[in-house]
């Protein structure tokens, strides 16, 4: 009995002495073990982790990568609601909502580097996996609570706290999960749009508008080319990339990007071609001073009456009264078709797939979180949060997916919100790139349609491009550890 004795006291006092030798996870599952085991009866209803006081002598570390001035926002409404200051860091956005000329591209070395020192990060979506594949960020604690067969406890009376993460739309919550757990909190959730002006079919031509669908990619073409050169799509940019892996999404339904056991890019095969093809052919038929416009340009135009239709989304400030249009817009999904390279089209029925954009902005707990709660109760707050409404309405980046549209309302903005609630059921979500380096890839994607659809290299070409820059990407990153990645983005293994 003594000699058990000594082993246990020896076990403590090195525990105590060197407390580092667990990763931050594991303490995080034995701290949650220890409130839910060690402190009530074998009947007592496990309620969630146990309170503590929150200290707000301690600034929170916040990496935010987008804008000064939407940091500004941040700051003066936390401090509305709170009396802890924050400490944010910025980090130039890798896209600008307006933009008209290239980007800096998504800044992964600098993003991993600050990650390092804080509580919470806010971040492109196609940062993620390798975030967590380099373990800069935690699982959300409600995740962590869930994996142990418990459930989130939300203290009604706690004004940060924001609705249960249970709401998060289904699609914005498989986007944001990386191996089966949730790792970031949705800020964003925007999708593309077929946009219908008052004028969009022409004036006076006999058509009933009503009547007439956007079922396939051939009727969205016919479109444009009925619409003068005033129809387009978003090309700006780092905008062309994501409008080409949009019509993919929606048009095919075997393949996605890779080959799913050697991670061979696809895009050289005929049906990626030929969604390419199609996709140059209608930017074609779009007046050339509408080619760099991004999906906020696309939506202004169309309730400002310049544009007859588009695809697009609202980002932004709203168009002020003299600008908008009399008449109403229609918001329509994208076409829902399987396209073929033999050019035949097949309607597809319940196999619509959509893709997040890989700009979306989230939430993360940091893995070198000095704050847990604090940053937690900061990262729901920021998700929807009571007092948070400012940031919705000023940050373009954000959008509100959690709380009914009003189904009344005449505002173009609240329109297109109703319509996205409804987009955002679906479970049929493919994942965006979620590699080492997925700047690496997406900017090779965005540059070479780009200069496809603009008319300087055809689409066979392009694609091959992609598929040899791709492929020579996977190998310079390791290519059992993309293919890893690439299966843990699927929830594969």
């Amino acid at each position: 009995m003594r000699s058990s004795d000594n082993k246990l006291r020896s076990t403590r006092e090195n525990s105590a002495v060197n407390p580092v030798k667990w990763p931050r996870r594991e303490w995080m599952a034995a701290a949650v073990s220890i409130a839910a085991l060690g402190c009530r009866n074998e009947t007592q209803e496990f309620t969630g982790p146990v309170a503590v006081p929150i200290r707000t002598d301690v600034p929170l570390r916040i990496v935010w990568v987008g804008e000064s001035a939407d940091a500004d926002v941040l700051q003066r409404t936390w401090a509305s609601i709170s009396e802890q200051s924050l400490d944010v860091r910025l980090i130039t956005p890798p896209r600008a909502v307006n933009a008209g000329a290239s980007q800096s591209g998504m800044p992964p070395d600098e993003l991993l580097e600050q990650a390092a020192t804080a509580d919470v990060l806010i971040y492109p979506l196609a940062m993620m996996g390798e975030l967590a594949t380099k373990k800069r960020v935690m699982p959300l604690l409600d995740d962590q609570f869930n994996a142990l067969g418990k459930s989130e406890a939300v203290d009604a009376g706690d004004v940060f706290t924001s609705v249960d993460r249970v709401t998060v739309p289904v699609a914005l919550r498989m986007a944001t999960t990386f191996s089966r757990e949730r790792i970031a909190t949705p800020l964003g959730g925007h999708l593309p749009a077929v946009l219908l002006g008052e004028n969009a079919f022409g004036a006076n031509d006999g058509s009933d508008d009503d009547n007439i669908a956007i079922a396939t990619w051939d009727d969205y073409d016919a479109l444009v080319e009925k619409s003068e050169g005033k129809c387009c799509e978003p090309t700006a940019p780092t905008w062309a990339g994501a409008m080409y892996l949009w019509r993919l999404a929606s048009s095919l339904s075997a393949t996605w990007l890779f080959d799913r056991e050697t991670l061979q890019p696809l895009f050289s095969q005929p049906d990626y071609v030929a969604v390419l093809e199609r996709m140059q052919t209608t930017v074609k038929r779009t007046d050339e001073k509408y080619r760099d416009y991004t999906p906020n340009h696309i939506f202004q135009g169309i309730v400002e009456g310049t544009l007859r239709c588009g695809i697009g989304f609202p980002q932004g400030d709203k168009p002020s009264g003299d600008e908008v249009s009399s008449g109403a817009i229609r918001i329509v999904s994208l076409p829902g078709n399987r396209v073929s390279a033999d050019d035949t089209l097949s309607v597809r029925l319940d196999n619509r797939r959509i893709m997040m954009d890989p700009f979306m902005m989230v939430g993360s707990l940091a893995a070198s979180c000095r704050q847990t709660k604090n940053a937690d109760v900061f990262i729901k707050w920021l998700s929807g949060g009571a007092g948070s409404e400012p940031l919705y309405r000023s940050i373009a980046s954000m959008i509100d997916t959690t709380t009914a549209a009003s189904e009344s309302s005449s505002d173009p903005q609240e329109q297109y919100r109703g319509w996205l609630n409804k987009q955002l059921t679906s479970a049929a979500v493919v994942p965006t790139l979620q590699l080492t380096s997925a700047s690496e890839y997406y900017d090779i994607l965005d540059e070479t349609v780009r200069s496809c659809v603009l008319g300087e290299v055809t689409a066979q070409a392009a694609c091959d491009k992609i598929t040899e820059a791709w492929s020579r990407l996977n190998r310079t990153h390791d290519l059992p550890s993309q293919q890893r990645m690439w299966r843990r983005a699927q929830a594969i293994s």
